[in-house]
């Protein structure tokens, strides 16, 4: 056995040894502590609520705890709905889902078929934003991102062929634009690959999310439901080496992790989550 595979191995028996339910409140409040943006004495009350939760692990056991959570991330989101970023708000559903799971006779399945319904709206509303907006459907939004945004004007270099002074330069532009209260426009260097590749990226785009959004949401066969842990996997691996977005993909690890069907693939999710 290769030492690969020997790692491997011993990370996904590892994996399988951890107590899903402790491990899956512990992420969650984690995720609140590290990528919420509501403050920082807000942020200090989720480093309290983690605390308790490490020094009195029983707590996490308790629908009172989790409501207390619910109403610490709540009252922020509701107080300035307009401001918080989208991952706020599935982290917000996600923790409704794990304090209605006190409610299910199976608590831990019920917050599987929670988070499984989660991912697939999510990707739904996703794809539909993305299918019905003229400049993404185009291939004009990853023109502009592929030319004037890091990380992925840096990850698809090889693909469109820009260089790391043209692209310093794009984003020297677009922030000197952002300055200036007239209206303008202002010349971006464009490379001649980059419209092949944005169609590419876009077409490849729409399809993945159409395609988690029907496996998450479609009722499946007990043998097939490992084809939802495979989309989400190639989702991962495929989107976040282009365009790693960390506060969305480690609320998505961490939904994954409940919602996947094999100790193997919560093993992923788990790694991932901690990468």
């Amino acid at each position: 056995m290769t030492p690969v595979r020997k790692a491997l191995s011993w990370w996904a028996g590892l994996a399988a040894e951890v107590d899903d339910w402790h491990a899956l409140c512990l992420m969650t409040l984690f995720i609140l502590v590290r990528y919420s943006s509501f403050g920082d004495q807000v942020q200090a009350a989720y480093a309290c609520l983690l605390a308790v939760a490490l020094l009195f692990r029983r707590v996490i056991d308790t629908q009172g705890f989790w409501f207390t959570v619910l109403l610490a991330v709540a009252l922020p989101v509701a107080n300035n709905w307009w401001a918080p970023g989208g991952h706020t708000f599935l982290l917000l559903y996600w923790i409704c889902a794990v304090f209605l799971s006190f409610s299910a006779r199976d608590p831990r399945g019920m917050l599987a078929v929670s988070g499984r319904y989660l991912i697939g709206t999510s990707f739904l509303f996703a794809a539909l934003w993305k299918l019905i907006s003229p400049e993404f459907t185009d291939g004009t939004a990853l023109r502009y991102f592929m030319t004037t945004m890091i990380p992925i004007g840096v990850t698809t270099q090889l693909l469109t062929g820009l260089t790391q002074d043209q692209l310093q330069h794009n984003i020297q532009v677009i922030t000197e634009l952002l300055k200036q209260s007239s209206t303008v426009t202002v010349p971006l260097i464009k490379p001649p690959h980059i419209a092949l590749t944005a169609e590419v990226f876009t077409r490849a785009t729409q399809v993945t999310e159409v395609a988690l959004s029907a496996v998450f949401l479609a009722p499946l066969a007990p043998h097939q439901v490992g084809w939802r842990d495979v989309a989400l996997i190639f989702f991962f691996v495929s989107a976040y080496s282009v365009l790693p977005v960390p506060s969305f993909a480690v609320l998505l690890a961490c939904i994954g992790f409940a919602s996947a069907s094999s100790s193997v693939t919560r093993s992923f999710f788990l790694l991932a989550f901690f990468l």
